[in-house]
Formats: C-alpha cells, sequence, structure tokens
C-alpha cells in the first residue's frame, strides 16, 4: 500500500543536501596569482650579514647560559664522563703511644658522596685477638676535602692491632703495633777453601 499523497515521503528527510561543487580556479584563480609579488632575490651580502648575525647571537647566548653555574654543571654532565663518588679513608700520620694514650689520626675525604653523615669505627685489639676497646666517632664529610679524625684511647697500652673503619662502606685500615718476629740467622762460619781441605 502506498502512502497518501499529501503526506512528505519519510525516506527523503533523511537524506543529505547535495553538495555545491568547487568552483574552478580559471580567470578567479588566474587573477590571484597575478596579484601575488614575487620576491626579488635576496642579495649574496645580505645572506652572510645575516648567518653572521645569527652567529654571534648563538655565541652570545651560548656563552651566557655557561656563566650560570647549574646550567654549566647540567651541560658538563650532558656531554662528559663524571667519575663514579667514592670515599677515601687513610692515616694522616702512623699511630702513636703518648705515655698511656694511643693517638690515632685519620682523614676521611668523600668525594661526589653527598653530604650524609659518616661514622668512623676505631677498634683495638690485644696480640690473642681480643677486643681491648672501640669507639665510633661521627663526622661530617666535605666534597673534595679531607676532613681530619684524632681518636684518642686512654689506657690502650696493651693494644697490639688497631682497625679503622667506615661504617655502611667498604674502606677500612688496620695497624700492627707488635713487629713480626724474624727467623734468627745462625752464624756463619768462615768458608772452608781448598787450600784447608785435607784427606
Amino acid at each position: 500500500m502506498n502512502p497518501p499523497l499529501d503526506e512528505p515521503d519519510q525516506s527523503d528527510a533523511h537524506a543529505p543536501e547535495p553538495r555545491p561543487e568547487p568552483a574552478s580556479p580559471g580567470r578567479a584563480g588566474a587573477a590571484r596569482g597575478n596579484r601575488r609579488k614575487r620576491r626579488s632575490p635576496v642579495p649574496p651580502g645580505r645572506r652572510i650579514a645575516g648567518a653572521a648575525v645569527a652567529v654571534v647571537v648563538a655565541v652570545a647566548l651560548s656563552a651566557g647560559l655557561w656563566s650560570v653555574p647549574p646550567v654549566r654543571t647540567v651541560l658538563l654532565q650532558s656531554f662528559t664522563r663524571q667519575p663514579a663518588p667514592f670515599t677515601e679513608l687513610y692515616f694522616t700520620d702512623a699511630p702513636r703511644f703518648d705515655g698511656g694514650t694511643l693517638i690515632v689520626p685519620v682523614a676521611v675525604n668523600a668525594h661526589g658522596t653527598g653530604p650524609a653523615p659518616l661514622r668512623l669505627k676505631v677498634t683495638l685489639e690485644s696480640a690473642d685477638g681480643k677486643p681491648v676497646a672501640s669507639r665510633t666517632v661521627g663526622l661530617k664529610p666535605k666534597d673534595g676535602t679531607a676532613v681530619p679524625v684524632v681518636a684518642r684511647f686512654t689506657k690502650a697500652t696493651k693494644t697490639a692491632l688497631l682497625r679503622v673503619s667506615l661504617v655502611g662502606h667498604a674502606q677500612s685500615l688496620h695497624y700492627n703495633f707488635v713487629t713480626p718476629k724474624t727467623p734468627k740467622t745462625p752464624k756463619r762460619s768462615p768458608s772452608a777453601t781448598p787450600s784447608d781441605v785435607r784427606d
């Protein structure tokens, strides 16, 4: 059955409207093309001057950025191989006895490890390996600068071995106060010469 003629057909209500066709460039496009001005070629002197100005600006900008310490640090880190952080531990002088007091002069030199405090442990042992005394000293490292520490122990006359270590680090030192016994060499007798040998 066909719909009545006075009602609009619903199938045409959703159909898209036809698009107008684009105008061909023809004469209007040609007229627009003629209106454009042609650039005159840049003389070679101007090109060189422009390049020179660009180079001067780049150099000035680089120098300005290089003068700012944080920027310089980041730039150096970006194209320079950076050393690994490490900490030095060493005796500044030989440990010694002053009367009954043992003086242990050491230094700690941190390189790139940051400002975290360090702990230095000094242990004294007797000749049979038993602990005599122990002390832990806290210190604040300064990057690239040696921090001296002098540990003093009273009544340490029975000390045979001294151990110094950085708590939580692999560095350690030891100092032996007992001199090792050297084997006695036999007295040499005069060597025999062929003239001394008798049959």
